[in-house]
């Protein structure tokens, strides 16, 4: 499964819906060979917003999210809550993010957090700065003339932004003009990897929001430099499809392509408005869903959809579980596979962003006064004096005919239809997530990237020796799975960590300390459970688990089986596994936070 996600790209940017400056002869070839969706929607005018929406199903309210989040920005999504990414890897996926996160850019909000077994890429909008509390890389590419040494005092420019690895950054200030071709590069590479397997791409292109960037190849080709950008963006789709095809696994592959919101540079014509607005040229996106042989070729799908859908949707495709708390979104399938007599599910489809709209069947509704100024200017149009508005948008796509006073019951409707919203969505918001900001956020010179671009190791159990360090992508899964561990340990005076996995989020740690082996279970950033046994030999075989009840249980040498009630870990962790220490936030704060001290004979966690 792969998500392209544009950033700024209005709904009158593409050919397919009309765009008459930039050529984008990759999106055309992808709605004639796929489902475009005309009447698509986002879950936010502006950035953070969109993606939260896209990401959890939720309206971003819900979630306590900010419509847009900045580099001093406290807080982001919460890891608790469920992501595509995270669904899918719980299903068997490998999950990649590559390109602009805008959720949280500091752990735990981070993607390596939110179920995505790598990230690279700009962590927010690319008119922003970078933020001293993010680690930086050991192999860092420090440019245009500053040394580390600012790098690390703090220093700050608009439109200057760190390029990340996971949870580093590894270029600052990232060479835009570059990105969307390294993204394209980095996308291809996991496509690749992966081929044989399921994976999913999440890739959010930084472009088209401003400021503006574009490669060599595609400076000067247009006379304008948002359509130099769009260009290379159709270029990077373009060569995300016929990978897909050229590997032979396009017929197994879904792809979406749209837009994080309305255009800021481009068009979002023949709709009204443009970004940051609740008329459709802010929020309704050019859309196009591609599956070869699945879903059918060179179709229009008129019925009201978006972002918000394509967790339960792809949960659906592929047999995930749905979040247990509550999300806002619908599972659209029949649309997809254009099922006769297939309609939206969405009766009402609210808004809260801004002044608020509800669009349901036809109708779009305001309730509020229409301006005709700022970003909501048309010109020659006279506003009307009614106090709400109501558009047909089949027979006035361009929203200009207020004809709210002619349909008095219809108003009234989606006026408590829309209060209704707004109070369920108070009362029921779910907190985001505190970022943590390291006291010393540099990477120690002899701490190497644990990632760094480097090929993930695949975990040899027979092999396994204090100091490894192995992806999370690549350990075991615990998410709401029973585990164990079964270890080997010698030594006059054991003490330390031998196994852990997970930081202030979830996760595990298996520890000695003063004579007792203890199995620490973390299932949530408050919550910690326990298990301990004594140990009194210097040679000593331990079996730790927790079963499918959540069971916690402890045994020590085929002695006694000591076990407490506990929980599944609900999320895999996003930290590393690691042998003999815990390379990152402890598991357990009660945990030594030296390395493991005797010898470990045998290892296996499964």
């Amino acid at each position: 499964m792969v998500i392209i996600f544009i950033d700024d790209m209005g709904y009158g940017d593409v050919g397919f819906n009309g765009a008459t400056g930039p050529r984008t002869p990759n999106l055309d070839q992808m709605a004639a060979e796929g489902m475009r969706f005309d009447d698509f929607y986002v879950g936010c005018a502006v950035c953070s917003g969109s993606r939260t929406s896209l990401m959890t199903g939720c309206h971003y309210q819900r979630l306590s999210m900010n419509a847009v989040l900045f580099p001093n920005s406290n807080n982001g999504l919460h890891p608790d809550e469920v992501t595509i990414a995270e669904m899918l890897r719980d299903t068997g996926y490998k999950t990649a993010c590559v390109g602009k996160w805008h959720l949280g850019h500091l752990p735990p909000c981070l993607p390596t957090y939110q179920g995505f077994d790598s990230y690279y890429g700009v962590p927010y909008s690319n008119d922003m700065w970078i933020d001293p509390a993010n680690n930086l890389s050991k192999y860092i590419i420090v440019r245009e003339d500053l040394t580390l040494e600012e790098v690390r005092a703090g220093h700050k420019q608009r439109n200057l932004v760190p390029l990340m690895r996971d949870e580093e950054v590894i270029e600052y200030p990232a060479n835009q003009k570059t990105l969307t071709k390294r993204y394209t590069e980095e996308s291809i590479r996991f496509i690749t990897q992966n081929k044989d397997e399921p994976f999913f791409l999440y890739l959010p292109h930084t472009m088209v929001h401003l400021p503006l960037a574009v490669s060599e190849d595609f400076e000067n080709r247009t006379g304008q430099l948002i359509w130099d950008a769009i260009e290379e963006v159709d270029w990077s789709v373009g060569q995300i499809l016929s990978t897909l095809k050229s590997l032979g696994i396009d017929k197994n592959t879904l792809v979406l392509f749209t837009s994080d919101n309305g255009a800021a540079v481009g068009s979002s014509l023949p709709l009204r408005g443009k970004k940051a607005s609740v008329y459709d040229g802010g929020i309704r996106e050019p859309t196009v869903m591609w599956w070869p042989g699945t879903i059918p070729a060179g179709q229009v799908c008129h019925e009201v959809a978006g972002t918000i859908d394509m967790l339960p949707t792809l949960a659906g495709l592929c047999n995930g579980k749905l979040p247990e708390k509550k999300i806002d979104g619908k599972d659209i399938r029949t649309l997809m596979f254009d099922v006769p007599g297939a309609t939206s599910p969405h009766e009402y489809y609210i808004l809260m962003h801004g002044p608020g709209t509800v669009r349901s069947g036809p109708w779009k509704f305001y309730p509020w006064r229409e301006t005709n100024s700022g970003r909501h200017a048309i010109k020659d149009h006279v506003p009307s004096d009614d106090l709400i508005q109501l558009y047909n948008t089949v027979e006035d796509i361009g929203e200009r005919d207020n004809v709210a006073t002619a349909h008095p019951e219809l108003v009234a409707e989606l006026q408590s239809v829309y209060d209704a919203h707004v109070a369920e969505i108070k009362a029921n918001q779910r907190p985001t997530q505190v970022m943590t900001r390291p006291e010393n956020p540099v990477a120690s010179p002899d701490m190497s990237s644990r990632r760094a671009g480097k090929p993930s190791q695949t975990i040899d159990w027979s092999n396994v020796k204090i100091g490894d360090v192995y992806d999370s992508g690549n350990s075991p899964i615990i998410a709401k799975r029973p585990f164990a561990i079964s270890a080997t340990i010698e030594g006059d005076e054991l003490s330390g960590i031998i196994v852990a996995q997970g930081g202030e989020v979830v996760g595990y740690s298996l520890y000695v300390k003063e004579d007792e082996c203890v199995l620490a279970v973390r299932l949530s950033g408050q919550e910690i459970r326990r298990i301990k046994a004594p140990i009194i030999s210097m040679q000593t075989t331990i079996k730790a688990s927790v079963d499918e009840k959540g069971t916690l249980s402890l045994q020590i040498n085929n002695g006694e089986v000591v076990s407490s009630p506990g929980s599944l870990i609900g999320k895999h962790p996003a930290e590393a596994l690691c042998i003999g220490h815990d390379d990152k936030k402890l598991v357990d704060n009660e945990s030594p936070r030296t390395p493991f001290k005797g010898k470990l004979s045998q290892l296996k966690v499964e």
